[in-house]
């Protein structure tokens, strides 16, 4: 028996926040033997500062993270790292490319505008997740998942200040999926 959980974010009526990353899909579904598959789709609205540094040559990393997560009522949450998902963006000023990497598999992209590789960038179709240990299934366990796009290698002053500004990097809310 196929479980099938789909979660969407997307609803046409609400106002689009700036520099932000927004889950418009997402979906895990279990197939047997106990192996889970995601999809998903985010949706990117980049500041003028890393739409301009793509133009000058940044390239910006996205991170979609799936770290399972334990509820404990009497103290914090345990976590276990699960996965991350990196792929990358540039654009390139002799073509006039967009280039989506992705960097587990290599798979590569090219683009003619923005849009359609931010796009590209944001989506995971029929992901297989890593193994889930035996203790998770119906333990109160779950798998939280979310996003970070960044510059790819920031210098050490533009380092520091990213840590007090979200001009340098854009961050999604969070995701939670109860394993069943």
């Amino acid at each position: 028996m196929t479980g099938l959980l789909v979660l969407c974010t997307g609803f046409g009526h609400v106002q689009a926040a700036e520099n932000s990353i927004r889950f418009q899909e997402f979906s895990i579904r279990i197939q047997p033997p106990k192996q889970l598959m995601t999809s998903l789709k985010l949706d990117y609205d980049l500041s003028d500062y890393l739409r301009e540094g793509l133009l000058n040559g940044l390239t910006l990393q996205n991170e979609t993270r799936f770290t399972l997560e334990w509820h404990n009522t009497w103290w914090w949450n345990t976590q276990k790292p699960l996965v991350v998902v990196k792929t990358e963006l540039k654009y390139h000023p002799l073509s006039k490319q967009y280039q989506v990497v992705r960097e587990d598999t290599k798979q590569n992209w090219n683009f003619p505008n923005l849009p359609a590789a931010l796009e590209q960038l944001g989506t995971l179709s029929d992901y297989r997740l890593p193994a889930v240990p035996e203790d998770a299934w119906g333990d109160n366990a779950a798998i939280f998942v979310t996003a970070t796009l960044t510059q790819q290698s920031l210098e050490l002053p533009l380092k520091l200040k990213s840590l007090f500004s979200d001009r340098y990097s854009l961050e999604s809310d969070g995701v939670l999926w109860p394993i069943p």
